[in-house]
């Protein structure tokens, strides 16, 4: 549109020129037209697009829930028959039964069982009363011979019961023990080293002796603890030789135990 030109009237100039300038540069003028979003719009606008835009956001949630579907897998019980068994205990083998013949040994114990001997039983003698006697004679009359001169009754003395043979033979081993021990004791030394050193003890001497009184053999069945104290014991006997002889009434040869003691006085 073209406004006539007046010489007098400088808006209107102005207003041409910027008329004119704008149909020289219509590609400027198209690009400041199209920049919309650099243009500042009222909060109005906004707010209705706000709501909007969250409407339709709801609206998809809602159509979304409503056509869910859930999809519920049937379940198929397969029921079989259940089969119960009933366990029986394992019966277990009967145990055999053998017949064993009775041994020989039954047979000996019976025999060789010893019989019981029923010692004689002793009746004792009944002495009768002179009454009895004389009414026996009174009943009964008997011719009696004259027995002729009376015989003066001799009574022996009462024998005195003599000690048994064993126990006499006990007395004297006894005894012959007791003298034994003795005669050891007068040999009898304590060992210088021993004594020194304070040992003590009791040293156990086994030995056989013949009726002469000579030692055959000897050794030491329990020892004392110190070899000092053993040694001296077996030196007593070497020198207590010959011992005591064996009485009579004993076997010849006796193997006896002693004891050889050494203590120190405190």
């Amino acid at each position: 549109m073209l406004l006539p030109h007046s010489p007098d009237s400088p808006v209107r100039e102005k207003a041409t020129a910027a008329v004119l300038g704008s149909l020289a540069r219509p590609d400027e003028i198209s690009h400041e037209r199209s920049r919309y979003c650099d243009q500042r719009s009222a909060w109005g606008t906004r707010l209705f697009g706000l709501a909007g835009t969250n409407l339709v956001i709801a609206l998809v949630v809602i159509a979304t829930l409503f056509t869910w579907k859930t999809v519920v897998r049937p379940v198929h019980s397969i029921s079989q028959p259940l089969t119960v068994m009933a366990l029986q205990p394992v019966a277990t083998p009967p145990i055999p039964i053998r017949n064993v013949p009775p041994g020989p040994e039954l047979v000996e114990k019976q025999k060789s069982e010893p019989v019981a001997v029923t010692e004689p039983v002793s009746i004792p003698l009944v002495r009768l009363s002179k009454a009895d006697t004389s009414a026996r004679d009174a009943r009964e009359p008997v011719n009696i011979a004259d027995p002729g001169p009376a015989v003066p009754e001799t009574t022996s003395p009462k024998s005195i019961a003599a000690p048994t043979a064993n126990r006499l033979s006990n007395d004297a081993r006894a005894n012959w023990e007791g003298t034994i021990l003795a005669h050891l004791e007068r040999f009898r030394r304590y060992p210088t080293r021993a004594r020194a050193a304070r040992r003590q003890g009791t040293a156990y001497i086994r030995f056989r002796v013949n009726r002469a009184g000579a030692v055959l053999s000897f050794a030491i069945v329990k020892k004392s603890g110190s070899f000092d104290l053993d040694q001296a014991a077996l030196d007593t006997l070497e020198r207590a030789q010959p011992l005591p002889a064996i009485p009579a009434d004993m076997p010849d040869e006796v193997e006896l135990s002693v004891p050889v003691e050494y203590y120190l006085a405190r």
